[in-house]
């Protein structure tokens, strides 16, 4: 077996892909694409979003947040690119794009998940090469969001997820190399302004488990539920102080009469994240966070962003985030690009 092909069974085996770039790697999960959080903003930020976001990638983080997103704006679209372990693989990347606009009273977004997890080479029980083949993961949504209050969001949405891990005729047994699940999402975000803060739960994931084999060898969806604050702690003309934060808990656990997971709170599997951005006339943004995860994951996070509307008249924001992956790799950097109308 190749190199190569000994790292894609190596990550998939000791779940680096999800535990070794995302504070929300959810240990026992299937559908890894759906775990990596989405905005180059929030990764900056400690991987924090749940009450912040308010834009596009609030189909990600929180529904709830969708209800806010098109106030000013009548349509929104927002792109994340990122290479998921670059000094391993170079065509391991996770992709995301979304749309949101005004609709029903509220907002509706769609989004679509790419993960590409690159070429494999197969090989024959004694070691024989057969032929090359691409993997890959992907995800369908749309999201609804509106206020049930002026200070009072909720948003749900519905994803179809599907992985081609690989070709059934390179597999022993000729079957399994794909499956394919729905999910739904539901959130809610408060905001009090008499404390300058926000404040949200979300639910994400809930679905069947997706089945490649047989149902026996099923595994569940990453479920989680998160909750997530956020505060405005300076704010003037020229420059402003943000804070936000957020605890995921695993709607994941272990059922020893099923032999299975089932759906409950696991706190032993809790994350956190917590950030700050500091920003200069709304156009420059320093972003600094903390991120405590799995996978030996608790370490610094970074990012820079601008929003380009005070040089070019346009509402054009470009995001960068660097964050943490497993001791002894490389931090991953993350790429956004948005633009509102």
């Amino acid at each position: 077996m190749s190199r190569k092909s000994l790292l894609f069974m190596a990550l998939f085996a000791a779940g680096l892909l999800s535990a070794g770039s995302s504070v929300y790697a959810i240990s026992g999960a299937g559908a890894i694409a759906l775990e990596f959080p989405i905005g180059a903003r929030y990764n900056a930020l400690g991987e924090a979003g749940t009450a912040l976001s308010q834009d596009a990638t609030a189909m990600w983080w929180n529904p709830g947040g969708l209800a806010f997103a098109t106030d000013v704006h009548s349509g929104r679209i927002h792109a994340m690119q990122s290479k998921l372990v670059p000094d391993l693989a170079d065509d391991i990347a996770i992709y995301w794009g979304g749309y949101v606009g005004r609709k029903w009273g509220g907002s509706l977004g769609f989004n679509l998940t790419y993960l590409s997890m690159g070429e494999q080479l197969a090989t024959s029980d004694d070691g024989t090469p057969g032929e090359n083949f691409t993997s890959n993961m992907w995800a369908a949504g749309v999201v609804y969001g509106t206020r049930l209050s002026p200070n009072l969001g909720f948003g749900i949405g519905f994803k179809f997820f599907r992985d081609n891990l690989a070709p059934d005729n390179v597999l022993q047994d000729k079957q399994g190399g794909s499956g394919s699940t729905f999910a739904v999402d539901a959130g809610v975000l408060w905001k009090v302004p008499s404390l300058k803060s926000n404040f949200a739960v979300a639910i994400s994931n809930l679905g069947p488990n997706i089945t490649h084999v047989d149902a026996d060898q099923s595994d569940p969806l990453p479920r989680k539920i998160t909750f997530g604050a956020a505060r405005s702690l300076m704010h003037s003309e020229a420059t402003s102080l943000l804070f936000v934060a957020d605890m995921l808990v695993p709607l994941l656990s272990w059922d020893d009469a099923a032999d299975d997971y089932g759906l409950g709170l696991d706190f032993g599997e809790k994350e956190w994240g917590v950030g700050l951005e500091w920003s200069y006339v709304q156009s420059l943004f320093i972003r600094l966070g903390y991120k405590k995860g799995t996978g030996q994951i608790e370490d610094m996070t970074w990012g820079l962003g601008m929003h380009m509307g005070r040089w070019v008249g346009q509402n054009i924001t470009f995001g960068f985030a660097s964050v943490p992956q497993a001791k002894g790799l490389k931090n991953v950097n993350r790429f956004s690009i948005g633009y509102d109308f």
